[in-house]
């Protein structure tokens, strides 16, 4: 992994993010931890790819399986934070 990115990556530990994964699935939550392979750990985490959200906590992401890393779109969130 580039420099780059892991300094990108380490600015937003311990903050929301947004991952897009491969299997089309939309998963938010908080950064606590990556790697070289991009493998991610959130906690409070959301699959939010749907109507129904589901609520997995905490969760390791392969990075073989992310497309897109990004940040929470604030206009989309409700008062409570939530999407």
């Amino acid at each position: 992994m580039s420099s780059e990115i892991i300094n990108t990556l380490d600015d937003y530990l311990d903050q929301v993010i947004v991952i897009k994964l491969r299997d089309n699935r939309t998963i938010q939550g908080n950064l606590q931890g990556f790697d070289q392979m991009m493998n991610l750990v959130l906690t409070d985490s959301k699959d939010i790819s749907g109507d129904d959200v589901k609520n997995p906590d905490k969760i390791l992401l392969r990075g073989a399986n992310i497309i897109l890393v990004s940040l929470p779109d604030i206009s989309n969130q409700k008062d409570d934070g939530s999407i």
